[in-house]
């Protein structure tokens, strides 16, 4: 009797250890200005919630590795995952992730209000997939929700557009007012025209600083060329669909002429080319002798706010040119491995809340709720209008299959090519397309 007695009393203090010992959650993602601005809020869901959220901010490249690592391997290391919509298919067909909806049951319906003010196309683009891969006909099915909704802006150096004596130079030049491109023939005459060699400084200046490194960064730019001048890569809606008889389209009339254009701005181009990527082609640019550059959004809060949240006023922003941006950013993924699958699923609901998508826009975030860039507050932000303009625009420009690193590691090594006038662009795009599509075969072959 004496010993069931302490049985039960030791039982009865192991469970109450267990239901006061608090869950930790362990979130991976680059460290961009997204991740930066949910590790700031973090404590006050720890406290209201009773976890531990453990934030791991990588590069983006040690982001990319280690979760596939963490995912092919099982070792549940990370409960959540900020991944780009490059990464959904081969999280969802090798069911590495849960569907959020699997988890959700037990949160009330009024939490999901938030889904009506969701950028339409950039959820459907980062969040969205098959639900039976093996049949696309079954329909999709909603995988999770953006951590961000992810674009490309247009950066110019305001100094350089409102002076005087360029404005009359420029005009005098091109019998046109000098203004912030909003189209790509005005864009290269702006490019043209801010490159040269001050004669009394021996300052060089230059029109654009374009991103030409390999891992993505020239790929995802040489994007918004083609297709905002009316090319593709592939004739669909969206960038995770697809199979290996989707129509290739690289060899088109627009295609030729975009690769064409692209590689006509080499002589106003700032930087070695083959190295630039958005943290170089930033630097740059506050040197104060480059006009424009194509800058990745989530990148742009650490641009404008630097020395303890001052300041940076030298610059403006806007569209791109063309009527046309590119949607990006990624979901939350919860890991089929972690410990606390559910307690993931709420925390990731609150992220969601308006509330709390202006308190992270505040610090850096790109909300992918529309109504957040109506708060008067984000509106101080210096990027926010002309971010919200181009997220109500966007559009598929970047692949997201079973192909889409073959796709990127193509393009780039072509189009680098042409840069080096190694081919030239018919030439160039021919090989690319036929690249993919044996490439392609391979890949849905092995699925």
């Amino acid at each position: 009797m004496k010993r069931m007695f302490l049985f039960v009393i030791f039982v009865s203090l192991l469970t109450s250890c267990n239901n006061n010992r608090e869950v930790k959650l362990t979130v991976l993602g680059e460290n961009s200005s997204n991740l930066q601005a949910m590790e700031a809020l973090k404590s006050t869901y720890e406290k209201k919630a009773n976890i531990i959220i453990d934030f791991k901010p990588n590069t983006f490249e040690d982001a990319f590795n280690k979760a596939n690592q963490d995912f092919s391997n099982k070792t549940g290391l990370y409960d959540i995952v900020l991944q780009y919509n490059f990464s959904l298919s081969s999280f969802v067909r090798n069911k590495y992730v849960y569907n959020l909806d699997e988890l959700t049951q037990d949160i009330p319906p009024n939490a999901f209000a938030f889904e009506a003010d969701l950028f339409s196309n950039a959820w459907k683009e980062v969040s969205f997939y098959y639900k039976n891969p093996d049949n696309p006909n079954d329909g999709i099915v909603k995988v999770g929700y953006p951590f961000a909704s992810n674009t490309m802006l247009l950066v110019y150096n305001k100094k350089m557009f409102d002076d005087s004596n360029n404005q009359s130079s420029f005009h005098l030049k091109y019998n046109e007012k000098l203004m912030v491109p909003q189209n790509w023939e005005q864009f290269y005459k702006v490019s043209e025209f801010f490159t040269y060699t001050n004669e009394q400084t021996k300052q060089e200046n230059f029109g654009i600083c374009l991103q030409g490194a390999e891992g993505g960064w020239l790929y995802y730019e040489f994007c918004v060329f083609l297709y905002g001048m009316g090319g593709a890569i592939m004739d669909k809606e969206r960038g995770w669909e697809g199979s290996e008889n989707t129509p290739i389209t690289l060899q088109s009339p627009e295609a030729i002429q975009a690769t064409k254009y692209y590689k006509s701005l080499k002589p106003f181009n700032a930087g070695n080319y083959f190295t630039i990527d958005v943290t170089s082609q930033t630097k740059i640019m506050k040197q104060g002798n480059v006009a424009m550059g194509f800058v990745w959004s989530d990148y742009l809060y650490n641009f404008v706010y630097e020395n303890e949240g001052n300041l940076d006023d030298r610059f403006g922003f806007a569209p791109i040119p063309g009527g046309k941006s590119p949607l990006a950013g990624g979901s939350f993924y919860i890991n089929k491995q972690s410990k606390h699958p559910k307690e993931a699923a709420k925390y990731i609901i609150d992220l969601m809340q308006p509330a709390n998508q202006i308190e992270l826009a505040k610090k850096g975030l790109c909300s992918p709720l529309r109504t957040t860039y109506d708060n008067s507050e984000v509106q101080k932000i210096p990027y926010s209008n002309a971010l919200k303009q181009s997220l109500e625009r966007g559009v598929y420009m970047f692949e997201a299959g079973p192909e889409s690193n073959l796709v990127s590691q193509v393009i780039t090594n072509y189009i680098q090519q042409v840069w080096n006038n190694q081919l030239t662009a018919k030439e160039a795009l021919a090989r690319a397309q036929e690249d993919i599509e044996k490439g392609r075969s391979e890949i849905f072959s092995n699925l």
